[in-house]
């Protein structure tokens, strides 16, 4: 049996008894996360540009376009629920931005078939599964040479759950993981403008897309993932393991991650921004926390980590834009540090052309551990990590503990604190007497009959 086969027949089969409840109650928190990004992001230029779009698209009205009132048919509303989802980067994260691909694919679906909530959890899970899987099999380097792997690895995950929710037989869904792999895309130059929110959206499209004409009879290649010239082969490289892609697949499930009893397979964002900015985050915000500094006692800010600075996701050096700015460690932590905190409205044009800012901005340095540059990401041995200190103008150092990985702004999965989230951002568009009950609704998703009468209570007001 080949890998193709494999992943269609755990796609197939998959059931709701089979997924552990910490991974439903995972699901069901970062779905609530991503519908207030997406919520938030209906109110944003990037997200009204996307709307104004799809209305100008059509489409028959059967799924709703969040924080509107507008419909349209599946594949648009997958598309625009996607990009509305990233479009502040502060959804989750792990392997991917995992639930701005899945949340649009199960919600316009499920309503377009009535779906139970259930359902709807099952292919969230059916979906992560195949994401998580092929962006650990396709190896480090595929991301490294630009690819962006929440689309380029998502549209897999996207098509996974689209297929489990229309209901697909083994062979049609091979047939759309063959149609899905050759509307794999997404690159890296692309962060830091709108189009970097668009890559969710656009797998997200291409997933219900592709499921949708293999429903219908339309063929792809029922072996994309293995053939000579097929996706392992056109986007993996020298570490790329296809054999081990299906082994895993529910065991363990990929919202448990490392955890038995409590889901640890996803992070949710606490900052709005890349998550490469993390870490630096997470160490000043303890520094701060520990010794009350101000930007204007500040000399220079020091940063050493596993990654070359001019290759890392967040590499902008000198950000011309706020929107630029969530993919820079180095306004980030100049931010941080005259502020003392990091939110949205960390990322206005106002906040972001502050003379204190920009003149911080440029003490703030990023160098590659000497002992690991010049080596091949894939050399990396995928270890991650950052030594911060901050200098003093009195000639004080103060030095952060090593940071691992993100930082522990990651892992930041307490359900009070999302729900505080989530309050903040579905208030933009939602009534106050609505916030709670749609939030409540999310996380009882379950036990919901139809996926539609959850997705009601998202609606925006009317269009003018």
């Amino acid at each position: 049996m080949g890998t193709t086969q494999r992943l269609a027949s755990f796609i197939a089969n998959a059931r709701y008894e089979d997924i552990p409840s910490p991974a439903i109650d995972m699901a069901k928190l970062c779905l609530l996360d991503v519908i207030g990004c997406a919520l938030y992001g209906s109110t944003r230029p990037l997200g009204k540009i996307m709307i104004d779009t799809v209305e100008e698209l059509g489409g028959r009205p059967i799924a709703h376009v969040l924080g509107t009132d507008m419909m349209t048919n599946a594949v648009n509303a997958a598309m625009a629920n996607g990009t509305l989802g990233h479009s502040e980067d502060f959804d989750d994260m792990g392997n991917g931005h995992q639930a701005t691909l899945l949340m649009p694919v199960v919600l316009a679906l499920g309503e377009e078939r009535h779906a139970a909530g259930k359902q709807a959890l099952t292919a969230y899970a059916v979906g992560l599964d195949v994401t998580a899987y092929t962006d650990i099999s396709i190896g480090p380097d595929h991301y490294a040479k630009g690819f962006h792997k929440t689309s380029s690895v998502g549209v897999l995950g996207c098509t996974a759950a689209a297929a489990k929710l229309l209901g697909l037989d083994e062979m049609s869904t091979r047939m759309a993981i063959g149609i899905s792999a050759s509307q794999a895309g997404g690159i890296r130059a692309n962060f830091g403008t709108m189009t970097k929110p668009f890559h969710p959206g656009n797998a997200a499209r291409a997933g219900v897309l592709s499921a949708k004409l293999a429903a219908r009879g339309f063929e792809g290649n029922p072996d994309a993932l293995e053939h000579r010239f097929g996706y392992f082969a056109a986007y993996g490289e020298h570490m790329a393991q296809l054999a081990s892609l299906p082994r895993h697949l529910g065991n363990p499930w990929a919202l448990m991650g490392q955890g038995r009893d409590v889901a640890k397979g996803v992070l949710i964002k606490r900052w709005p921004s890349c998550g490469i900015t993390h870490a630096s985050a997470t160490a000043i915000g303890l520094l701060l926390a520990k010794h009350a500094f101000k930007a204007d006692d500040v000399e220079s800010v020091d940063m050493v980590t596993t990654y070359n600075p001019s290759l890392m996701a967040a590499n902008i050096r000198r950000p011309k834009t706020a929107l630029q700015g969530k993919f820079s460690p180095w306004y980030t932590t100049a931010s941080l540090i005259v502020d003392g905190k990091l939110d949205i409205s960390s990322f206005t044009d106002e906040a972001f052309s502050r003379p204190a800012v920009q003149d911080l901005l440029e003490r703030v340095n990023i160098v590659q551990a000497p002992d690991l540059a010049g080596r091949p990401h894939r050399a990396l041995g995928g270890q991650t990590w950052w030594d911060i200190s901050v200098t003093l103008r009195n000639g004080t150092t103060l030095v952060a503990d090593r940071i691992e990985g993100h930082g522990e702004s990651y892992g930041w999965n307490e359900r009070d604190a999302v729900f505080a989230k989530f309050r903040q951002l579905a208030g933009t568009v939602l009534e106050p007497a609505r916030i709670d009950v749609a939030l409540n609704a999310v996380m009882d998703l379950e036990k919901s009959a139809d996926v539609s009468d959850v997705v009601k209570l998202l609606v925006g007001k009317p269009r003018s």
